[in-house]
């Protein structure tokens, strides 16, 4: 069954309407969810910094030497430094991407069900944490994970100075790279909100972006240039106004991009981020036969 451009354009105006009509949910769910991650956060940190003040003290003397020990033993093993990043980047990435797969549960019930509030992002959190967790750590390895290191390992091989002239290549490279593997992965979430394992929530993605290649990347492709064509404008700006020591040139124009940068910044967190995960949610549930409510969401309260 092919896919048209009018059809990836009906997936993105209704997800733009569920997520409009929903804003306040959505909103409150993610501020919500942003305190609870502070909180999980600072329960794993105390304990850490209990344990660096019991074993170094407070003297700030102390402290300093500790610091300048650690700076040279960084600068004489930078690959076990990479290893040692990278090992606390995983679970911190893969925690955030489970508070991403929260959203997702909730939108699967405003597709399901036609509508959905903001507490039942906490309970997707709560009964789904080990299943997000777990995707997100594979997530991680998969898509993010490949580039940090390919990048990491050119900069300390290069003596920390990448020639500016394989900047563009690394750049393409890495964004090809991201942009297949987030496809390919692209329906691991909806999967786990529909009842898929870890496992089986990857087998169905992979299998689902190869047998609906054009839906699936036709949907992300249409998302990287709804993205572009808002961060174009600064990004453009930014690599070709000139500068004049550490100022940068200020004008009508440049205001101008400023001001629509905050706009569509805005635009993204209250709407369009929404809209994606939506997007994707429902895109699932008509690939594989789930539920998808035909009725206009009736009012719900906000939280």
């Amino acid at each position: 069954m092919s896919t048209s451009f009018n059809t990836i354009v009906d997936d993105l105006k209704s997800s733009f309407g569920l997520a409009k009509d929903n804003i306040l949910s959505y909103f409150l769910a993610n501020l919500g969810m942003l305190i609870a991650v502070a909180l999980l956060l600072g329960l794993v940190m105390i304990p850490i910094l209990a344990a660096a003040l019991l074993l170094v003290g407070t003297n700030p003397a102390t402290w300093e030497a500790v610091g300048l020990g650690l700076t040279v033993w960084a600068e004489s093993n930078p690959w076990a430094v990479g290893g040692v990043a990278i090992l606390f980047l995983i679970p911190f990435v893969a925690l955030f991407l489970t508070v991403v797969g929260s959203i997702y549960g909730m939108s699967k019930d405003l597709i399901a069900h036609g509508e959905t509030k903001a507490e039942r992002a906490f309970s997707w959190f709560r009964h789904k944490f080990l299943t997000f967790a777990g995707a997100g750590v594979l997530l991680t390895i998969i898509i993010i994970l490949p580039p940090l290191v390919v990048w990491g390992s050119i900069s300390i091989l290069m003596g920390y100075s990448i020639p500016v002239s394989l900047i563009p290549l690394f750049s393409v490279s890495t964004f090809v790279w991201v942009f297949l593997t987030v496809g390919l992965c692209a329906m691991v979430f909806p999967a786990i909100t529909y009842g898929k394992g870890v496992q089986d929530a990857f087998k169905e993605s992979f299998q689902l972006a190869r047998e609906r290649f054009d839906h699936v990347y036709g949907l992300l492709s249409a998302i990287v240039v709804l993205a572009i064509a808002s961060y174009g404008p600064v990004i453009i700006w930014g690599l070709t106004v000139p500068f004049s020591g550490a100022v940068m040139a200020f004008d009508a124009v440049a205001m101008a991009i400023m001001v629509w940068t905050v706009f569509v910044t805005f635009l993204w967190l209250l709407v369009l981020l929404p809209m994606t995960i939506i997007a994707f949610t429902k895109v699932y549930a008509e690939m594989t036969g789930g539920q998808v409510a035909t009725q206009k969401p009736l009012p719900i309260p906000l939280v």
